[in-house]
């Protein structure tokens, strides 16, 4: 099948969408370091932004004087946008796991420098978001150390023993939204490789839902990068993992040959874009249980998870199951896409098909057609 289709096979989350499920009346807030053409009216549907924010100005409302929309450097928000929000409904076409819900972008990273400043401004944005009364809260930063002075290590650098959820102004943040209801889905960092090693605020934060990065493409493997936990204070981390090697994406920033910006669909790799394809299941899972407080659902999609209940330090539970969540069946055609390399899988009209001895099935399970 083409690749574009495994974001929603991933979650298992097609059967719900089919279900009508989309993020429909669901809000959410994505916290990001600004969004390159996101007012592209052609990428994303305009009606479904109901407000955009640049902490960096203030808290105001965002114009395009504030760099929000035309700076070509800041395109990792769109990026993780387009995870939950872009929809090409063409066969093959790359649809995000919530391509109905609404969004509010907020800016509050400086994409040109690193300063303890940011933490507190995330500790801001959380409260904006919550304000706004958000169902659900994105975050694809991280912080841990930041810019030397002087060619000396900042003094504001944190430790990992800082790593409890507690030390971070932004982490605490976090943690108090959940406390009133919403669900924070963070990602849990690209250190794994380097010397930090670990997962940084607001990652640590309590309650929340840290996110992990594996490869769809070889057989959901950790992406090594992918940040490692526990908390330093000893909880476990992250929570679940989703695509963030060779991950989906759109790039707002891809241009033509006379050097127009007309982005295109490609794939990028990070646990930014792991964290915003849970919060957008999370968004249409919430859709179809809605009496679900934010921390059963929040337990409900660990659950779900494949590796439940073990856990490793850096995928965590898994990958969540959306329609096992939902329904509490799993579907016996994914073992078969696991176990049967028989089993052709295909994209058509934006729904994954599933070809097996010659008869076509939807992706419930359901034959439609023989193969002639």
């Amino acid at each position: 099948m083409n690749l574009l289709g495994l974001i929603l096979l991933l979650f298992n989350l097609t059967p719900l969408h089919q279900a009508g499920y989309q993020g429909q009346g669901m809000k959410i807030a994505v916290i990001d370091g600004g969004f390159f053409r996101a007012n592209d009216p052609t990428v994303f549907p305009q009606d479904q932004i109901l407000g955009v924010y640049n902490m960096l100005k203030g808290d105001s409302l965002a114009v395009d004087s504030f760099g929000m929309f035309n700076d070509s450097v800041n395109v990792h928000g769109t990026m993780v946008l387009s995870t939950m929000l872009y929809q090409d409904t063409t066969e093959g076409g790359f649809v995000g796991t919530a391509p109905k819900a609404s969004f509010y972008l907020i800016k509050s990273e400086d994409i040109y420098a690193e300063y303890y400043g940011e933490v507190e401004r995330l500790a801001r944005a959380f409260r904006l978001a919550d304000s706004l009364d958000v169902d659900i809260v994105t975050v694809s930063l991280g912080y841990s150390r930041f810019d030397d002075i002087d060619g000396q290590p900042n003094p504001l650098n944190f430790t990992y023993a800082d790593m409890d959820g507690r030390a971070s102004p932004a982490s605490r943040a976090a943690t108090e939204l959940v406390r009133k209801g919403r669900l924070v889905v963070v990602a849990a960092g690209n250190d794994g490789e380097r010397p930090w090693h670990y997962i940084a605020s607001p990652a640590d934060a309590d309650s929340i839902l840290t996110v992990g990065a594996v490869n769809v493409n070889d057989n959901d493997s950790v992406a090594p990068f992918s940040s490692y936990g526990p908390t330093s204070d000893g909880r476990l981390k992250p929570e679940t993992s989703a695509s963030g090697w060779g991950a989906t994406v759109y790039k707002p920033a891809e241009q033509d040959e006379q050097g127009n910006y007309v982005g295109a669909v490609g794939v990028a790799n990070g646990t930014s874009f792991a964290a915003p394809a849970t919060a957008g299941m999370a968004a249409c899972l919430w859709q179809a249980l809605p009496n679900l407080t934010s921390m059963e659902l929040r337990d409900l999609i660990m659950q779900s998870s494949s590796l439940y209940p073990l856990h490793e330090d850096q995928r965590g539970y898994g990958i969540p199951d959306a329609w096992f969540a939902y329904s509490g069946e799993r579907l016996s055609l994914k073992e078969l896409l696991n176990a049967d390399e028989r089993v052709q899988k295909r994209v058509e009209n934006g729904q994954l098909m599933i070809l097996k001895n010659g008869i076509k099935y939807t992706v419930l399970g359901l034959p439609v057609q023989k193969n002639d």
